[in-house]
């Protein structure tokens, strides 16, 4: 067995520098050279070949998902106290739970989601999409991200929660700094004040499911409350207030960031751009490929419930694991020429931005769904579109979920 000794590990540095700003390099070296490694710098074991990631995600008997929602860092004793005493008592429920637990709140919880339930969401999307683009399709250079991709899938997921879209800059505004607390490296203060913003949203959550409780209308958040698992109990309330925090704290950000990312690489590869235009039966596959070259979600997490070894290393027992799901996308082993951007790739679809297994991601088909129909409407209403040469990116110095917070485009 050829175990790798956690000193010999490649530089991690993820909330700063070349590993934030473009991470696909490092993923190549980490995949010839070092598939498996233990980084020091967030006390993780670091996992990045197509095979094992796989398996690390569907696996759960070994690999838990119990750490999947747990801050990289553990909150500092202030912003811990911010959270207790400001009545956060989120618990586990899909994301972060195994079955058979996972198994009851998910089943409730797919029936938002399900392939009818969807495709009936198409025309309320592209009126979403319309009225967003009729504004800002004006000729002129904008930032696509503030313009349209920012708000409009929180517009979508409000509309299936029945909430109303006056709340979607009051809830956007707060979920980037909920993300750095979980999935970042923020300082004490830091930590305090967005606990104690956390703690506020959690509040909101529980007043939203007991009001549905109370007076129950047509939306998936009184199915939540409403609908009985398979021994014919409901959920508690702590339990869809947990599902509802998790769907409004990222059920949005990552469509946000597929729609960036695949514009921005659409727009890059120029000739990709002008065949979706002239043709828009390919922009399926087109979504599958940017979610493949450029996935919203790079890494996710796991814990190991026992010894395991994944290409020939040794990861102990209850041991933290980083799912590199954005190199594990860019495996020679998996995909051919891995750095080349082909919307034509016919195993495009078979990568794991969405997950793997019983944790696959819940909304992937409602994103899917996002992203071809802003690509539909786009293409037709500004085929002339141009990326702003030379712009420089800016990243969220979190682990995860990735996407620029500017995108430069010439509407043409």
């Amino acid at each position: 067995m050829n175990t790798t000794q956690r000193s010999t590990g490649p530089e991690f540095q993820a909330f700063e520098g070349p590993l934030l700003e473009n991470p696909y390099p490092f993923f190549a070296r980490w995949l010839e050279s070092a598939p498996v490694f233990y980084a020091d710098e967030i006390g993780y074991w670091v996992v990045s070949r197509y095979e094992d990631c796989r398996r690390v995600l569907k696996d759960y008997e070994v690999f838990s998902a119990s750490n999947a929602l747990s801050p990289v860092f553990p909150p500092c004793p202030a912003a811990a106290k911010a959270l207790a005493d400001g009545g956060f008592r989120s618990i586990p429920t899909m994301t972060n739970v195994d079955p058979p637990a996972h198994t009851r709140t998910r089943r409730i919880a797919h029936q938002a989601f399900t392939p009818r339930r969807v495709r009936e969401m198409e025309g309320v999307v592209r009126s979403i999409v319309q009225d967003f683009l009729v504004a800002r399709v004006a000729g002129t250079q904008s930032d696509f991200v503030a313009d349209v991709a920012w708000a409009l899938p929180a517009h979508v997921i409000f509309s299936i929660l029945g909430l109303s879209p006056d709340e979607v800059a009051s809830i956007k505004e707060g979920s980037s700094s909920r993300l750095a607390f979980m999935f970042g490296k923020a300082d004490e203060d830091e930590q305090v004040e967005t606990a104690k913003g956390m703690a506020e949203f959690w509040s909101y959550c529980e007043a939203l499911a007991n009001d549905r409780r109370a007076t129950p209308r047509d939306d998936f958040t009184s199915d939540l409350v409403h609908r009985l698992d398979g021994e014919g109990e409901p959920l508690t309330q702590q339990e869809v207030s947990a599902i509802l925090f998790g769907l409004l704290l990222a059920g949005h950000e990552t469509t946000t960031s597929l729609l960036t990312n695949g514009l921005r690489r659409l727009l890059e590869n120029h000739q990709s751009w002008e065949a979706i235009c002239a043709d828009p039966t390919l922009i399926p596959n087109a979504i599958e490929e940017v979610l493949r070259f450029d996935s919203s979600v790079v890494h996710w997490r796991r814990r190991t419930t026992q010894d395991v070894v994944l290409s020939g290393v040794e990861i102990p027992a209850d041991a933290n694991v980083l799912v590199v799901i954005g190199a594990a996308n860019h495996d020679p082993a998996k995909f051919a020429k891995p750095e080349v951007f082909d919307i034509g790739r016919e195993n495009a679809a078979e990568h794991l931005s969405f997950g793997h297994g019983p944790h696959i991601c819940l909304g992937a088909s409602l994103a899917r769904l996002e992203a071809r129909v802003v690509l539909e409407e786009l293409t037709a209403a500004a085929p002339n579109l141009q990326i702003v040469a030379n712009q420089e990116f800016d990243f969220a110095p979190i682990i995860g979920f990735r996407g620029p917070k500017k995108l430069e485009v010439l509407w043409g």
